[in-house]
């Protein structure tokens, strides 16, 4: 195989594994500020800890999102 062919390939394989990391990433902050916040809410019953959660779970995920973008660039 040419040189220029497994470089390439080895970028290639870099970046799906980039893109994968950052949108778990997203999900992940998104998902367990949910459950949290839902958790929260069951054991007060208040379901304002449920948003509460929530919000700070999409501004994690995108603070995520916005940091692992800068290491990337």
């Amino acid at each position: 195989m040419k040189e220029e062919t497994r470089k390439f390939i080895k970028e290639l394989l870099q970046g799906g594994y980039r893109a994968s990391a950052i949108g778990l990433s997203l999900v992940l902050a998104i998902v367990i500020g949910g459950l949290l916040g839902w958790w929260l809410s069951e054991t007060f019953n208040n379901k304002i800890f449920f948003y509460i959660g929530l919000i700070c779970g999409i501004i994690a995920g995108f603070r995520n999102l916005y940091i692992m973008g800068k290491r990337y660039k």
